[in-house]
């Protein structure tokens, strides 16, 4: 009998070392570019529902659950159909049917709620020993560009170095919400700034203007959370103390920010100046493209997002499926090299139209919806919540330059932000929320935890 109760405990806490790890895994994407949050998932689902035996059933009664799963076989039908009865492949159209896997998940983060707090000081202090690594202190100092990490771009890095930032931040936010011990409130403070210093480095090196955009509102949100959830002395002035130590920053390296922000800045303001004037979207759209003064890099995307709105205006409402490749090839700048159209909602509008991008919609602003309940209710603390409203609002700015939905960080940041939305959903049903005779133990950090690093 104890011989049979030591190898049952033997065996769940090997499961949970093993589920553990693969969570890291799917958050690694934030620093190492690969597509090991795919196989990580996969096993988490596998793992979730064969050797845990969690129930799934319960979970798809949800009306949320019914539509992302609905939305994802219909992305895979019509995937399908056009792959065999059109012969259109299209590209990457099958990450859409993804949505399939999304109550799944939920089920595996919920089953794996009390490693929560051993996966966050495992992943951050991963985190800080890679950029330690990675990052060239010397190169970024001199102004040069970098590419953060171990990603295949400096878009690609800047983007999961800002996860991470927002992340580290509301991990730290979090110990003094839920008033851990001094002790550990100094371990997590101290791991978190260095993390925050080097994540802003990174940034900083990478000159992605998409993801320097995209942190403006996410400062923002997560001073707010900090006046609004936090009003300790201590917390206040460390958060005011981190501003004035960024804007200093900011301007001692104004000139190298110039230099690669300049430039794409003016040719934006112009641009908006016109439209506001009345010209047509196309015209505008041209005359930047056939403008010298449009700086490279910008031009590219011009003549990609002029080709997407030539493309959705042939179907606006429900998209051209896998057709889009072809009808590509009609459009007027169809000489630019690239296929993905460094911009995440357009990526969404050629193939499904303005009622895809609605449903998408939907099941966004129902999920976080969902968190903030579940913050209302005790379930996780209010900076869990905080830092899954922020890193939404970051990636959805992230993508309005580039898209990082095709990416594995936007694949990958949607399976992990669906989850934590259907987590919350089975815990918010069951009522668990002081399942540990602390209600603060069941935040910490679950959606820092998903979100944080999808990396994410």
């Amino acid at each position: 009998m104890t011989i049979s109760i030591l190898r049952s405990q033997t065996r769940s806490a090997t499961l949970d070392v093993v589920i553990a790890i693969l969570w890291l895994a799917m958050m690694s994407v934030t620093l190492i570019e690969s597509d090991v949050y795919r196989y990580a998932a996969i096993l988490l689902m596998v793992f979730t529902l064969t050797l845990r035996r969690a129930p799934l059933r319960a979970s798809l009664n949800d009306w949320l659950a019914i539509v992302c799963v609905a939305w994802g076989f219909l992305a895979l039908f019509r995937f399908l159909f056009g792959l065999i009865a059109e012969g259109e492949k299209g590209a990457s159209e099958w990450l859409y049917a993804f949505a399939i896997f999304f109550p799944a998940m939920g089920v595996a983060l919920h089953t794996s709620w009390n490693l929560i707090r051993p996966i966050l000081v495992a992943f951050f202090c991963g985190a800080l020993i890679l950029l330690i690594i990675s990052t060239p202190l010397s190169t970024i100092l001199a102004g040069e560009r970098i590419s953060p990490a171990f990603h295949h771009n400096s878009i690609h890095g800047a983007v999961g170095c800002g996860f991470i930032f927002i992340g580290a931040f509301y991990w730290a936010l979090h110990q003094w919400e839920i008033g851990c011990s001094a002790r550990i409130k100094a371990i997590v403070s101290a791991i978190a700034v260095m993390v925050i210093g080097l994540a802003v480095l990174n940034i900083y090196g990478a000159k992605s203007k998409g993801v320097w955009l995209a942190l403006l509102p996410a400062v923002g949100l997560m001073t707010a959370a900090t006046l609004f959830y936090l009003r300790r002395t201590t917390v206040l002035v460390a958060a005011i103390s981190g501003l004035l130590l960024l804007s200093w920053g900011i301007y001692e390296v104004r000139d190298n920010l110039a230099h690669f922000g300049a430039a794409t800045f003016t040719s934006v303001v112009e641009i908006v100046g016109q439209l506001d004037s009345g010209v047509s979207v196309e015209g505008v759209l041209h005359d930047a493209i056939a403008s010298p003064e449009t700086p490279a890099s910008l031009d590219e995307r011009l003549q990609l997002w002029a080709d997407a709105i030539d493309v959705i205006s042939a179907a606006p409402v429900v998209g051209s499926g896998n057709s889009w490749l072809t009808l590509w090839q009609t459009t007027p700048y169809r000489g630019v090299t690239y296929t993905l159209m460094h911009n995440g909602y357009l990526e969404i509008l050629i193939r499904y139209g303005f009622s895809g991008l609605a449903i998408l919609a939907l099941i966004v602003v129902s999920a976080i919806y969902r968190v903030y309940r579940a913050s209302s209710q005790g379930v996780i603390s209010k900076s869990a919540f905080a830092c899954y409203l922020t890193l939404a609002v970051y990636f959805a700015f992230t993508i309005l330059s580039n898209s990082n939905n095709r990416l594995a960080l936007g694949e990958c940041y949607a399976l992990l932000f669906a989850a934590t939305c259907f987590a919350c959903s089975i815990r918010l049903r069951s009522g668990s929320v002081a399942e540990s005779g602390h209600a603060s133990l069941h935040t910490d950090g679950l959606p820092e935890a998903v979100t944080a690093r999808v990396q994410g």
